[in-house]
């Protein structure tokens, strides 16, 4: 009976449009009222999960990497990068793709929300491709392809998230999705390679991109992007960093990069300030719900329940791993990636928790499977950031954009059939 009307109630508060922390405030607090008959109790229950929450020394890993992030996206740095890897790479066939592919690993590795890769690269990279030959559906599909890096290659913001609902250590989330980050890399630069002549060759020699000079400007960010990037993850995996010690030394070097190559005026820098409080705040309200609506449905025996049906129906761990992470990419059809988390991961952690699943591994997959939805229509939001970002010159539709991505989503579903089946490569 509550499983019912938890469901129900959610999909029917969700398809009327309700933002999702709304739906899960409220959710919870029905739950809690309806099973104590107490209003004040539910009250209670709220103001304590609020204050404790908000006393979670993690959270502030967050706005100290979207500062990070959000410095470099403004500071012009992805455009630099990408216009370097294509002096690099440009002269070899499916040297301007390629260079899409490691430009978003690498910003991938200082940013972790994949959106806005989508949108730096359809703004940077779409033009230069489309002008060299490579057909718009390719091209367009190929950078919201690369744009899921962001949420995988640590850190990531979906890894701190899962970790924050779940209990995690968010530093080992960040070791065990290294590996499944370069096999995304490997799998896609192999699909280039192997298509470059019908879809990835530039009918140009070189793209302007190729032919313009490196300024001292350009390569000054670069270097700090790259140590930046190497001070945060060395940092974490060497132990000389704790997570929240890395945030804020990567977010300090950002803006130190920023300002010593001149890139990074005050107007600039508020810019990134005000756009990190934005992205903060809305990442943390919907945390606030979903801690709040884990802690109402743990009251009300919602995970026994659930682990009962799947003991009556006598399904194997695995196979409710399966079903789960299904459900997850399902959910993204319709839902932003941290929603859906929010949504899924109170209610089932307890449960596979009881089962034994390591709970890292899980997250891998669960994120793979989420990061699945941002490019899968009707709501994609890679390749709507992306369709937003293009300038005139490239425009492309949105249905060749989704086409395009295809293949992309083909081999993210490869690369998580090997993170199932071998766990033990992600060596955490």
């Amino acid at each position: 009976m509550i499983v019912g009307f938890t469901i129900l109630l959610l999909v029917l508060l969700i398809g009327l449009g309700l933002p999702v922390a709304v739906v899960l405030f409220l959710l919870g607090w029905l739950l809690v009222f309806f099973t104590s008959g107490d209003y004040a109790q539910a009250n209670r229950l709220l103001a304590f999960t609020i204050d404790q929450s908000l006393r979670n020394y993690f959270l502030s890993v967050i706005p100290l990497f979207v500062l990070m992030g959000e410095v470099f996206a403004r500071s012009g740095f992805v455009d630099d990068l990408f216009h370097v890897l294509v002096r690099w790479l440009g002269r070899i066939r499916a040297g301007i793709p390629l260079s899409v592919v490691f430009g978003n690993a690498v910003f991938a590795a200082a940013t972790g929300v994949s959106v806005v890769s989508a949108s730096l690269f359809g703004r940077v990279a779409a033009p230069v491709m489309i002008r060299s030959g490579i057909l718009p559906e390719a091209a367009t599909g190929l950078i919201a392809g690369s744009s899921i890096l962001g949420m995988l290659i640590p850190p990531s913001i979906l890894m701190i998230v899962y970790g924050l609902l779940t209990d995690q250590p968010i530093g080992k989330l960040f070791i065990a999705g290294l590996v499944p980050g370069l096999l995304v890399v490997m799998a896609y630069s192999t699909y280039i390679l192997a298509q470059g002549k019908r879809l990835f060759t530039a009918t140009l020699p070189f793209s302007e991109a190729t032919m313009t000079p490196v300024r001292p400007e350009r390569s000054l960010g670069i270097l700090g992007l790259m140590i930046s990037i190497v001070m945060v993850l060395g940092g974490i995996y060497s132990g000389l960093f704790t997570v929240v010690e890395a945030a804020a030394v990567g977010a300090t070097l950002a803006v130190l990069t920023g300002l010593i190559s001149g890139r990074l005026g005050p107007g600039r820098l508020l810019e990134a300030l005000v756009s990190s409080v934005v992205t903060t705040a809305s990442i943390g309200i919907i945390f606030l719900a979903a801690s709040f609506y884990s802690k109402a449905i743990a009251l009300v025996g919602l995970p026994g329940n659930i682990q009962k049906w799947f003991s009556a129906i006598n399904l194997e761990p695995w196979l409710i791993v399966l079903l789960i992470c299904g459900i997850v990419f399902l959910l993204g059809f319709v839902l932003d990636t941290v929603s859906t988390l929010t949504i899924v991961i109170p209610v089932v952690y307890p449960v596979l928790t009881a089962l034994g699943v390591d709970l890292i591994w899980f997250g891998i997959l669960v994120i793979l499977a989420a990061e699945m939805g941002l490019i899968t229509p009707p709501v994609g939001l890679s390749v709507y950031a992306l369709k937003a970002a293009l300038p005139k010159e490239a425009d492309v539709p949105l249905e060749a954009i989704f086409r395009g991505a295809v293949p992309f989503l083909l081999l993210l579903v490869l690369v998580f059939g090997v993170v199932f089946a071998f766990p033990k490569i992600l060596r955490y």
